[in-house]
């Protein structure tokens, strides 16, 4: 099936920052600071940052974004986990149409907000940074599953496909670029119309980009995280568009 990826198609797109961080926080003896933290964060970026929900076994910060028709969205975007911190910020949505919530200029507020975690907390040592790009491209009614199967060589695979997941690797200089594409639905909310054939509203194609350095043997440097938003920046949605629709 021919079928084009572009930016318009593009229905929903989350970056996220995941801070792997040695030695790890701990709620029990790190929470105060965290707090301190976390209320710098809402003051400093109120564009990404809006209120703080801890408890026993979570610590995060969500925004509440407005969207069309006067309904909003409650998202977390950041969030302490076992590996480290999670920053999120959630780009567009597909919420009963395409919604732009689009956190401006987030690769500074990324790395502000590091660099007030790295003052804070100077006894952490950051090993590695992962920068994700989650796409959906938007495929109306035409179902995504055989598009992707459709690349497939053999024309009985394309008939007999029934779950596809195509994952693979990239290695980028001293870098590694992950790279997964898989398809998806998005499923009418409330009963079905009457004589309507199916409760299937539209179907969506996945691909989720990954990038870090590979096996890093001393801790991230400025330098390091600098390059690798550069590089992340560079490739995504341009070049990654370009791959997709093989045109290399």
């Amino acid at each position: 099936m021919n079928y084009e990826f572009a930016l318009e198609r593009i229905s929903q797109h989350i970056v996220k920052f995941g801070l792997n961080l040695q030695p790890a926080l701990s709620l029990k003896t790190d929470r105060v600071t965290l707090q301190n933290y976390a209320n710098w964060l809402i003051e400093q970026f109120p564009q990404a940052f809006e209120t703080l929900l801890s408890g026993p076994n979570q610590f995060m910060l969500q925004k509440r974004f407005p969207l069309a028709n006067g309904k909003q969205a409650d998202m977390p975007t950041f969030t302490l986990t076992p590996r480290g911190l999670l920053f999120t910020f959630p780009q567009r949505l597909f919420i009963d149409q395409i919604q732009n919530l689009h956190v401006p200029e987030k690769d500074s507020v990324f790395r502000k907000s590091l660099e007030q975690f790295q003052s804070r907390f100077a006894e952490r040592a950051i090993r590695r940074l992962d920068v994700m790009h989650e796409f959906v491209f938007d495929t109306d009614q035409a179902d995504s599953m055989k598009i992707i199967a459709s690349n497939l060589k053999n024309d009985l695979w394309h008939e007999q496909a029934r779950n596809l997941n195509i994952r693979m690797e990239i290695p980028v200089e001293d870098k590694n670029m992950s790279l997964e594409i898989k398809p998806t639905h998005l499923m009418q909310s409330g009963p079905p119309k009457v004589n309507e054939p199916g409760r299937i509203v539209r179907f969506g194609i996945i691909v989720n980009v990954v990038m870090h350095h590979l096996r890093p043997q001393t801790d991230l440097t400025d330098s390091d995280i600098d390059e690798l938003l550069t590089l992340t920046d560079e490739y995504v949605p341009e070049e990654l568009i370009k791959f997709l629709n093989n045109e290399y």
